[in-house]
């Protein structure tokens, strides 16, 4: 690494590329040798790194794994509340506590992570939990698609408290904002792969003790594998601050490879389903999956752009993400028909959260479309895709807390 350094000092794309390689080999090499050299790149360069040496990760290994531990246990704890208090019952408690528990067992680990101690954001903090948890508890125990939907948006509205959290509440700042979604990409990605492990650590070991004859599988999965699963996301954001090169090379051949994949599948979906027999403007069915195949690829479309190499010009990966976005598209206009078409016949809590939320989403993907396009034919730069979508994170937010507080009112828990 010292040796390419060396070779490229005079050249900023490739010390780029170098560093997004391999970041902290590139921080300890460029120290070593950036005294022998004195030009405005090298002084830059100086001036950038010293902002990646944090002091936080002082004692990282002691303090931040017992607070993993901590947490994770306490976690577990209040998720088996059914079990340790037989009054409570069990589908009401976790249809609108779980994800609270588990966001809460995160977030506050952020809070940790950013040193956020000091007294207003944990004031914050604390007071929305707070507001929240009464507020879900409150809603009447009934068969309500408003309330039901209610429930639905909590754990989106938790996301959203914890990319407040991860930005330390510096909620203007875009490049913070930036830095979640890129994060939020490695979180998904180290979660899948601890709750994997887990699960093959859960059937050997049962197996293992079946075979002296002892049967430990409901101990094993009440109790080691629910302590576990609550605690997986607490304990990949711990690995990741660990191991940050770990992640920041996963994730971006998972976007690459799954990006093309993407693409494929929905285009011969959507000609398969010009062919099909299923008549999607009566098919509620289909239309409820159309909408999880677009927020799917949302998803994949705003990952991959926040992996991409903002370096290249006429990278085929934006050429890739602009038909998919494309595609995107037309698949949310047939939804907003069909949806279109349900609505007028009358206005349910189901088909005003569907119509709303797909508008959204169609609003969202024509400005990341405009983006890509831009960048792929004029060679804008690609960060504006990313401010984009950052930005756009708040009229999320704001649709969220809507769904959650106002619209159980507006149609009489109905």
């Amino acid at each position: 690494m010292k040796q390419e350094i060396i070779d490229n000092i005079n050249n900023p794309e490739n010390l780029e590329k170098l560093y997004r390689n391999n970041k902290q080999a590139f921080i300890k090499s460029f120290e070593e040798i950036s005294d022998d050299y004195n030009s405005d790149l090298v002084r830059f360069w100086k001036i950038r790194l010293a902002s990646e040496k944090e002091p936080a990760f002082k004692g990282f290994l002691k303090s931040d794994l017992l607070v993993v531990i901590s947490l994770s246990l306490i976690t577990g704890l209040l998720v088996k509340l059914p079990e340790i208090f037989s009054q409570i019952q069990s589908e009401f408690f976790y249809t609108r506590d779980l994800a609270i528990i588990v966001f809460n067992g995160l977030i506050l680990y952020t809070f940790w992570q950013n040193r956020l101690f000091k007294g207003k954001p944990l004031l914050i903090y604390s007071s929305i939990i707070v507001l929240l948890t009464l507020f879900v508890n409150f809603l009447p125990n009934t068969q309500s698609d408003s309330v039901m939907l209610s429930m639905i948006h909590v754990p989106l509205f938790l996301w959203c408290l914890f990319g407040l959290s991860f930005v330390s509440f510096d909620y203007k700042n875009i490049q913070r904002r930036i830095e979640f979604i890129r994060f939020n990409g490695e979180l998904i990605i180290m979660t899948g792969l601890i709750l994997i492990a887990g699960g093959l650590l859960t059937v050997i070991t049962i197996q293992l003790f079946s075979v002296i004859k002892i049967n430990i599988e409901n101990f094993y999965l009440h109790y080691i594998a629910v302590f576990g699963s609550v605690a997986a996301p607490i304990v990949s954001s711990y690995l990741i601050k660990l191991y940050p090169n770990l992640t920041n090379r996963i994730a971006p051949v998972i976007a690459r490879v799954f990006s093309p994949l993407v693409l494929i599948t929905l285009a011969v979906y959507l000609v398969s389903l010009i062919f099909s027999k299923n008549k999607i403007l009566e098919d509620r069915d289909l239309l409820i999956l159309l909408n999880i195949m677009l927020l799917a690829v949302m998803a994949i479309i705003v990952f991959s752009v926040s992996e991409l190499d903002k370096s290249k010009e006429k990278n085929i990966n934006v050429l890739i993400l602009i038909l998919l976005a494309a595609l995107a598209i037309v698949v949310n206009s047939i939804a907003l028909i069909a949806i279109i078409s349900r609505v007028t016949m009358g206005l349910t809590p189901n088909r005003t959260v569907v119509l709303i939320s797909n508008i959204l989403i169609f609003i969202n993907l024509i400005l990341i479309t405009k983006n890509l396009f831009e960048s792929y034919i004029k060679n804008e730069p690609l960060d504006s895709v990313e401010s984009t979508v950052a930005k756009y994170l708040n009229i999320y937010f704001y649709w969220t807390i809507i769904v959650i507080f106002v619209l159980p009112f507006v149609f009489g828990l109905k």
